[in-house]
């Protein structure tokens, strides 16, 4: 039973310390929070939003997009899968960040 855990905790710490998106995730969704998290404090109004949200952190996005590219190509997934996959992952985050300036417009 121990073995089985010492396992599993060997396992995920492996995967952590092989995740070389981490970084580029972390800066970009960083980037996405301090932008939904200024736009609720203002009280943006949701037209607004709408249209400010799609520039905001591009230079972050790129490099996202990159790392996960590299990390899918690396895997040898095709470059159009790997492309897919980065545009799957920044969408994600996007709509995540969306739905969290959307519910805070919400009447409680």
């Amino acid at each position: 039973m121990i073995s089985s855990v010492l396992s599993l905790l060997l396992a995920a710490s492996a995967a952590q310390a092989s995740d070389t998106t981490r970084a580029a995730r972390e800066a970009y969704t960083a980037c996405l929070r301090g932008f939904v998290e200024r736009s609720i404090a203002a009280r943006m109004p949701q037209a607004d939003f709408t249209t400010q949200f799609p520039q905001q952190c591009a230079q972050q996005e790129a490099a996202y997009r990159a790392a996960v590219i590299r990390r899918e190509t690396t895997a040898r997934i095709s470059r159009a899968d790997a492309e897919e996959s980065a545009t799957l992952e920044i969408d994600d985050a996007r709509t995540n960040f969306r739905e969290r300036f959307e519910m805070a417009l919400a009447p409680q």
